[in-house]
Formats: C-alpha cells, sequence, structure tokens
C-alpha cells in the first residue's frame, strides 16, 4: 500500500490534504475579505472543521512513528527484554484510555445522529465533524498495536524525536 502511496501512509496523505484545504481556504478567506470587500463565514468553518480532522490524523502518525511525548531517559538505563516490557506496558495503559474514548465517543457520535446538533453555517450536522474522535482514537490504537509488534520483533525502543528521520 505505502508503494502506492509514494511510500507514504494514508494518515500522512490524509493530514497533508486536509492541511492543504485548510491553506487554500483560509487564503481565498484572506483574499476574498480584503481583495474583494467579501466575507464568506462558511469558509472559516469548514477549515474549522478540517484543521481538527488533520491534528487527529497527526496524532495517528506520531503513534504510527512511535514518536508521542513520553519520558524515555529511564528506558536507556534498563537492560533490553525490561525496557520492552515497560513501553509495552505504557502502551496497554494508552490502549486502555484510547478504548474508553472510543466507547463514548461513539455513544456520543450516536446520539448526535438520534439528537442532531446543525451548523449555524453550513447546515451540516456536526456528527460528521465530531465521528473523528471514536475513529481517530481507533485508527491510533491500530498503530499502537502496530509498533508494539514491530518493538517485539526488533528489540528497538522508541524513535529519539532528536534524531531526525
Amino acid at each position: 500500500m505505502r508503494k502506492f502511496l509514494g511510500g507514504r501512509t494514508p494518515e500522512e496523505w490524509l493530514g497533508a490534504i486536509l492541511m492543504t484545504t485548510v491553506v487554500a481556504l483560509l487564503g481565498f478567506q484572506v483574499v476574498a475579505r480584503f481583495g474583494m470587500g467579501r466575507s464568506f463565514s462558511w469558509l472559516e468553518e469548514v477549515s474549522r472543521f478540517a484543521f481538527v480532522w488533520a491534528v487527529y490524523f497527526g496524532f495517528v502518525i506520531a503513534a504510527e512513528g512511535d514518536r508521542h511525548i513520553r519520558v524515555s531517559l529511564h528506558l536507556g538505563l534498563l537492560p533490553t527484554k525490561l525496557r520492552l516490557c515497560m513501553l509495552t506496558l505504557a502502551d496497554l495503559l494508552w490502549l486502555g484510555f484510547n478504548a474508553v474514548v472510543i466507547w463514548y465517543g461513539y455513544q456520543f457520535t450516536v446520539s448526535m445522529f438520534e439528537f442532531p446538533y446543525i451548523s449555524q453555517t453550513t447546515g451540516i450536522n456536526l456528527v460528521w465533524v465530531q465521528m473523528i474522535v471514536p475513529l481517530g482514537f481507533a485508527f491510533m490504537s491500530i498503530r499502537i498495536l502496530q509498533v508494539m509488534v514491530r518493538r517485539w520483533q526488533t528489540g528497538e525502543g522508541p524513535a529519539d524525536a532528536r534524531i531526525g528521520d
């Protein structure tokens, strides 16, 4: 799949597309407001929605690269097996938290279908915006599981954020 996507994950492409959309919409809004004297309120709202989705895809990208913020100085002092066990324990706790967010996010999403919140400007049901919460955490959980498996196969610890790709 990565070969088809130019060596990138689907999350990286979606995040890039969404951020490009945000910049394009806000750029057009600036030109329209100051260049033509017009303002389109729906542009700001749609760009805000796209930005929220892009942020969640950024979380997934960070999880896929094992680059989330963590205190890891003490991990480097541990033997390899113990370090892997500590990282696995931390990831299992993280997955537990994700499960709670997914469950309550799902419940909230279902309730928004039943009792919709409609956007004032665009007129869309905000469930489509809020749906990223359970989806984003579900995608992140999949990536965390993949990182855990990769970590046990290679024996490597978390990526060092100070070292470039």
